[in-house]
């Protein structure tokens, strides 16, 4: 493969504010050759969620944030190309943390651990990334084990046509839920509304949250299921039920600015509304992965459950794609498909 070329993306600068493409630079380099008892890999599609941005920020739950000059980090999903290991033969599928990187050499521990994948359920390799990995097994444990839907519950759910919100939409309409999805564009509510079904959808761009959650469930929120931290946390705060859950799954809004994070004004309805909050680190419920794959792929395939993906093309859209995870831009889970 000595005619072949490693796009690689290596983080230039701190952003102060919003990310750019000027944060990276894009370098080339010879593919490297495995050693024994190692695997070329060629990565076939990189996976953007909004906690990447704290890893060229304050770290956070990504651990310490990557040096200047080092490569971004990022997951996904790769193909075998060239094995010197006992374990993986060419023409496995495998995922694994290999960063912004079209190649990547590692012995299935070091740099960066593989495991070996195939589609579940009859869906797309690149469902693993999402619907059936990590995002699927958030939506399905965030409700399941820490919001405890009853029929009847009102159900709100803040960036409902991201990768998580949609399913947890979806779920929650299935146990029987009034559900009110937040989203931020006239696309994605309409999708929200018209597709998935959904009760009431409020565009917080263009309309008074506070006013409309007034409107749609004047007997309050049983359930907040929150991707998203910031105003909107505190609004749903203000218009929580006696008994209320509130589900912290993410913070989007809160992480392309790293000093100042927004404590919520209206915390004190916890108190004289008897309700809770609770946050979750989703790989501590890896016990519960098997039942919500397993549950997840049987709703796919009887119609009940869908997803959207949002895929970009060639290496040089990484950057582009971690913005439009930032900004909102992205209809679903945001994907980059490199080869």
């Amino acid at each position: 493969m000595s005619n072949m070329k490693n796009g690689r993306w290596l983080v230039k600068s701190y952003p102060e504010d919003e990310v750019s493409v000027d944060n990276f630079e894009l370098v080339y380099a010879e593919v490297p050759e495995p050693g024994e008892g190692e695997v070329l890999i060629q990565t076939t599609s990189l996976v953007m969620s909004p906690p990447l941005r704290m890893a060229i920020g304050t770290g956070g739950i990504t651990g310490s944030r990557v040096k200047i000059g080092a490569m971004m980090r990022g997951s996904g999903q790769a193909i075998v190309v060239k094995s010197r290991h006992p374990d993986f033969t060419e023409g496995d599928l495998v995922a694994g943390a290999m960063g912004w990187q079209e190649y990547a050499v590692t012995d299935g521990e070091r740099p960066f651990p593989l495991e070996k994948i195939s589609p579940r359920a009859g869906q797309p390799i690149t469902a693993n990334l999402h619907v059936m990995g990590a995002s699927g097994a958030t939506a399905y444990v965030g409700l399941y084990d820490i919001a405890k839907p009853k029929v009847g519950d009102v159900l709100l759910v803040s960036a409902a046509a991201g990768s998580v919100g949609a399913l947890v939409c979806q779920l929650g309409k299935i146990s029987g839920c009034r559900v009110i999805g937040i989203a931020g564009n006239e696309k994605k509510c309409r999708w929200l509304k018209d597709d998935l079904g959904l009760h009431e959808v409020i565009n917080y761009k263009t309309e008074n949250m506070a006013e409309r959650l007034r409107e749609v469930c004047p007997n309050g929120v049983d359930i907040y299921f929150d991707n998203v931290g910031g105003e909107i946390l505190d609004t749903a705060l203000g218009q929580i039920a006696h008994g209320a859950r509130i589900v912290l799954c993410g913070a989007t809004s809160q992480y392309e600015g790293d000093a100042n994070w927004y404590g919520p004004g209206n915390y004190f309805n916890l108190v004289y509304k008897e309700a809770t909050m609770q946050g979750f680190y989703i790989f501590s419920y890896a016990h519960r992965f098997k039942e919500a794959h397993r549950r997840l792929g049987e709703l796919i395939a009887s119609g009940k459950l869908v997803y959207n993906e949002d895929v970009l093309e060639g290496v040089e859209q990484l950057p582009g794609g971690l913005m439009r995870v930032l900004s909102g831009e992205n209809f679903g889970t945001q994907l980059v498909r490199l080869s």
